[in-house]
């Protein structure tokens, strides 16, 4: 009996080594592994960088607004100090105008030395790009060093655009989410969802607008009426095909002819932009104003252009929400330029002041857990501006409708109401 207990015991012994063992040659070739990737990516990134050095590149990033214009500055001025790269911001109003042009260099063979190096989009854009093999594709966001400071798992949207998958060809930057505004002084309770707003415009004739679409935030609102109006909201989610997807459009066209002939201007005319709309509501000419910027209305109020006493809400079912990108045409010569500047871009330092509410207030696309404890710090610690929601009240996210649903929606939109715009 002692001798089997004995012969157990070693066996057990034997058995725990093997397994220590086993454990231990693991551990050791897993590391091995890291070290070898992570050596390979630095040296990597180490030839981008040299490449690099001395190229200028083409930034084309909408330009209608102060704040955004000077942010873009700032970055170029510290990758021009850092890494010797100039980057040209040229000032964009409409981005589908920078995607035909990279289509007819295309069209014209023009597979080098293309006009565009680097392209702020998403949506629709990216959709019509990834399709006609307008992008840079070789999965280059993910050998950019600052991206280990995102969470892929736990935030699919970073790496889905309008529900289509990036597939490594476009960089998040930033996050958005459709909100509303007004002068808290003047109105108490704002109306929170569709039905309550069409309701509010019918008795407060004149007070309320939208910009014109195609304008963004103009479409955006469109697709937010639509989305609380259907009831299938996951058909959204699915290519729009005319015949049989027309008829799904029908609440949001019965919403707009019920509130069009009480909106400011009887519908006849409507303001050009989200700032051209921020101007009305400061005149008192309309009482809620909409942004996608989550910091839109407390930035107004700092640069005095908006009275202190405004807030800003979202619907209690959630609004339109969706993550904006960067992405390299297929034909730039300036490729490594334009991801060294992308790489700074999605740096902590540039992302905190991206944040700042007196920068630019444009939410984060980092994990603030997988940053190192200094830099965790200082984003649970950027303070917010005053009519700026918090994550909390901005919980409530709607999943944007797929692109094809946009050029069906503004065009009838201009068919029905805007010919005399």
């Amino acid at each position: 009996m002692l001798n089997i207990v004995i012969k157990r015991n070693l066996f057990q012994m034997i058995f725990h080594f093997i397994i220590i063992s086993l454990v231990f040659v693991f551990c050791s070739s897993t590391y091995a592994l890291e070290k070898q990737s992570y050596v390979f990516q630095n040296e990597y990134w180490k030839k981008i960088i040299k490449k690099a050095s001395g190229q200028t590149i083409y930034f084309h990033a909408w330009g209608g607004a102060k704040n955004i214009n000077s942010y873009i500055k700032w970055a170029s001025n510290e990758v021009m100090k850092k890494y010797n790269i100039e980057v040209i911001h040229v000032k964009i109003a409409d981005t589908s105008n920078v995607v035909a042009r990279i289509l007819s260099e295309k069209t014209a063979e023009k597979n080098k030395n293309g006009a565009v190096d680097l392209v702020w989009i998403n949506g629709e854009n990216f959709s019509f790009m990834k399709k006609q093999d307008l992008l840079f594709k070789d999965n280059w966001i993910i050998k950019s060093p600052n991206t280990k400071n995102m969470d892929f798992k736990n935030n699919p949207g970073l790496l889905n655009d309008f529900g289509i998958s990036t597939n490594g060809m476009e960089m998040p930057w930033g996050v958005s989410q459709l909100n509303f505004y007004y002068d808290s002084q003047y109105l108490k309770s704002p109306p929170r969802s569709a039905l309550e707003l069409r309701n509010y415009i019918i008795n407060n004739k004149g007070r309320f607008t939208f910009p014109q679409p195609p304008d963004f935030v103009g479409t955006s609102f469109l697709k937010q009426i639509l989305i609380e109006l259907i009831k299938d909201k996951s058909v959204l989610q699915s290519p729009f095909i005319k015949k049989n997807h027309e008829y799904l459009l029908n609440p949001l066209w019965s919403w707009l002819d019920e509130v069009t002939p009480f909106l400011w201007q009887g519908g006849k005319n409507y303001p050009s932009n989200y700032s051209a709309l921020t101007q009305l509501l400061a005149d008192r000419e309309i009482d809620i104003g909409m942004a996608f910027n989550i910091a839109h209305a407390s930035n107004a109020i700092s640069e005095g252009k908006l009275k202190k006493t405004v807030r800003s809400y979202i619907h209690e079912n959630g609004t339109l929400a969706n993550v904006h990108f960067l992405s390299i045409p297929y034909n730039s010569s300036k490729k490594d330029a334009a991801q060294v500047f992308i790489n700074f871009l999605i740096s902590p330092k540039a992302q905190l002041k991206k944040q700042n509410k007196d920068v630019w207030g444009d939410p984060s696309v980092l994990s603030v857990n997988k940053l190192k404890s200094e830099w965790k710090n200082k984003f649970i610690n950027l303070p917010r501006g005053v009519a700026t929601l918090n994550n909390e009240e901005l919980q409530m996210k709607l999943e944007e409708p797929h692109p094809s649903w946009v050029k069906a929606i503004e065009n009838q939109w201009i068919q029905k109401y805007g010919s005399s715009n």
